[in-house]
């Protein structure tokens, strides 16, 4: 004799089956629910990594050039390297007695130092590249009297126009939020620095190193004449 499922299968079996057979609608939901708060904050995550990644990619913003001291037909950190070179020659010897001269020097000095030390076109500089126009950098400020943690940028243009009021006869301006020991006592510095043996040593390597690269090809793909 033939018999049905339902009247074969043991009673706690069978009370069990409605429930595997039709699941409930809700109970997909309550399922689905979590799942979703849970992906919103991978998918966020996810967001903000990728946009710390372009950042990372990003290159740095450089320098502002100075285009009143650098020569008008030439790429300005190659000139920069050169004129710097030239200018602490010998320790800065020609810069005694001319402080037109000086401010014109030192703010180049400040421009080149900053530029090669964050712009990364130049990382296939040696390091020791950097760190000696850096210490450089500290050894001009230290003769003149300028604050240490004054932003490059802004060192370059107040020596720039320094410069200029000094070529025009009229009294330059010193902030005193850069030169703090005054503008009489600060003119008196700019016009006799003193010997500046890191400056030159520092300068003349740098742009030895940029020729040097420049001749060989050493440029990383990113970087050399063909970037600037």
């Amino acid at each position: 004799m033939e018999h049905d499922a339902v009247a074969v299968t043991p009673p706690g079996i069978r009370a069990m089956l409605p429930a595997i057979s039709h699941p409930r609608p809700s109970s997909l939901l309550e399922t689905s629910a979590p799942m979703r708060f849970t992906l919103l904050p991978a998918m966020a995550l996810s967001a903000l990594l990728l946009a710390g990644c372009s950042e990372l990619r990003a290159p740095r913003a450089s320098q502002p050039v100075p285009t009143e001291l650098l020569p008008a037909n030439e790429e300005p950190v190659r000139a920069a390297a050169n004129l710097t070179a030239r200018d602490f020659a010998d320790q800065g010897a020609a810069l005694q007695g001319r402080p037109a001269e000086a401010a014109r020097a030192i703010a180049r000095l400040e421009w080149l130092t900053a530029t090669l030390s964050t712009d990364p076109r130049y990382a296939a500089l040696p390091e020791g590249i950097g760190m000696s126009m850096r210490a450089a950098a500290a050894e001009t400020r230290g003769a003149l009297g300028i604050v240490e943690d004054t932003p490059p940028a802004a060192v370059t243009a107040s020596l720039s126009a320094i410069a200029r009021a000094l070529e025009a006869g009229a009294t330059p301006a010193f902030p005193a939020a850069i030169f703090p020991a005054g503008a009489e006592r600060s003119l008196q510095r700019l016009t006799t620095p003193g010997p500046l043996p890191q400056a030159g040593i520092a300068t003349g390597r740098a742009a030895e190193m940029i020729a040097e690269l420049d001749r060989d090809g050493g440029w990383s793909p990113t970087a050399g004449m063909r970037s600037f």
